[in-house]
């Protein structure tokens, strides 16, 4: 477990290196919009008429990021260290550590996520894609009280 967690902080290294990202600019970014957008994916490439407005809203979203960069970086680090300490505190918690919870949180969970809007019927997409938003939205604001 602590070779993949290390694995994908030496490709995060990389990739700011090469992006002029910071750190937890993209580790943020990672974590709190590619892995809600791969479910807008899922849910347009699932429920095609709802594909245009879906893009159009990603696109908007990173326009909107790369734009305001400059008051993004502040942001990023202080959400990046508050979910540090979330993370902490529920490798704590439940006994699993932090690398655990981190890579449990942060990449089992979104592939299941992503899985699961594949396989689900087509009706019940839209529906689980918002919950899963919800629960994301849920894991931070219940990680603020936590503290």
């Amino acid at each position: 477990m602590q070779q993949l967690f290390d694995d994908i902080v030496r490709v995060f290294v990389a990739t700011c290196r090469a992006t002029g990202l910071s750190y937890p600019e993209l580790n943020i970014l990672v974590y709190c919009l590619l892995a809600p957008l791969s479910w807008l994916l899922v849910l347009a490439l699932r429920r095609p008429r709802l594909g245009g407005p879906l893009v159009l809203g990603a696109a908007l979203l990173i326009g909107a990021l790369t734009v305001a960069r400059h008051r993004f970086a502040p942001f990023s680090r202080w959400f990046y260290d508050y979910n540090i300490r979330v993370l902490e505190r529920a490798g704590r918690y439940t006994g699993l550590g932090y690398v655990a919870v981190s890579l449990l949180v942060g990449v089992v969970v979104p592939a299941v996520a992503v899985l699961v809007l594949l396989v689900v019927p087509r009706r019940a997409v839209l529906p689980l894609a918002a919950a899963f938003a919800a629960l994301l939205l849920l894991y931070f604001v219940v990680g603020w009280f936590a503290l």
